[in-house]
């Protein structure tokens, strides 16, 4: 099958059976490590297989992310279509941006809501992107072993808690929208305008800047209603297992172009 072929996979909203760990971030190897956890334990990347002596919750059985096995992938007649609110901002609206040394990170107000489709009402802490390099794509999730050139992942925590510091270790106090990237020749304004301009902005490690609010459900597929869901966990230190992860069907595209500015 095609590296672009997803949206040919499957064409109905579904939950995944039985986990498939997948392979660790292909990010680029020049992400380095910040401080994180009660010890202050440097983490990165190439150090993945000892996360769990630092963080025992990376060693779990819901870890992600995860290979979506098409063979394990059950229908589910009672999920519905994702619902957002308030992600139309505008440029009066202005957003903090981050490069945090391992990714890109976007701050999002909590006005940005997912009232629909999930159990709860889940509002937006963040979004952020994983891309790889040149010769090596940069999804965290596979789908049939099959890894795309970068995914997006907008972070949301359960609106029963004040704060995503309160619901991380909540059971479902977490709530991801995850969508892969790929290379076409067919590509909308949204995300190809956006996205290259946000890495860009704050290509410095460690460095942030407040820009101009813009449309955040243009960096989102069209069609909500197409997508694989299971429960799983962060997908770097802490690792905590409190993650109701959903990812579309349908990828969203970036010119050839655009993707190489990622990588560079």
């Amino acid at each position: 099958m095609g590296l672009w072929g997803l949206s040919s996979l499957l064409l109905l909203t579904c939950v995944l059976g039985p986990q498939v760990r997948a392979e660790g971030s292909q990010e680029d190897e020049d992400h380095k490590a910040h401080p994180s956890g009660p010890d202050h334990h440097h983490w990165g990347y190439t150090d993945m297989p000892e996360w769990d002596k630092y963080f025992p919750e990376c060693g779990g059985k819901a870890q992600s992310p995860i290979n979506v096995d098409i063979q394990n992938v059950a229908f589910d007649p009672w999920l519905r279509p994702i619902q957002l609110a308030g992600y139309n901002l505008t440029a009066g609206d202005t957003l903090q941006l981050e490069n945090n040394r391992h990714t890109v990170v976007l701050k999002l107000p909590d006005s940005l809501k997912i009232v629909g489709g999930l159990p709860h009402i889940y509002e937006a802490a963040q979004l952020h992107f994983h891309w790889g390099s040149h010769n090596s794509p940069g999804s965290e999730h596979t789908v049939n072993g099959i890894r795309f050139p970068g995914e997006i992942h907008v972070v949301h925590f359960n609106a029963e808690y004040q704060s995503i510091d309160q619901a991380l270790n909540q059971s479902g106090g977490l709530a991801v929208l995850a969508a892969f990237i790929e290379v076409s020749s067919h590509y909308g304004p949204g995300i190809s305008d956006e996205v290259p301009a946000l890495i860009l902005y704050i290509y410095t490690a460690g460095e942030s800047r407040e820009i101009p609010g813009f449309d955040i459900r243009g960096l989102l597929p069209q069609q909500l209603d197409r997508y694989f869901r299971y429960n799983g966990s962060l997908t770097t230190p802490p690792c905590l297992q409190t993650v109701n992860w959903t990812i579309f069907n349908q990828t969203v595209p970036l010119s050839a172009r655009q993707v190489r500015e990622l990588h560079n």
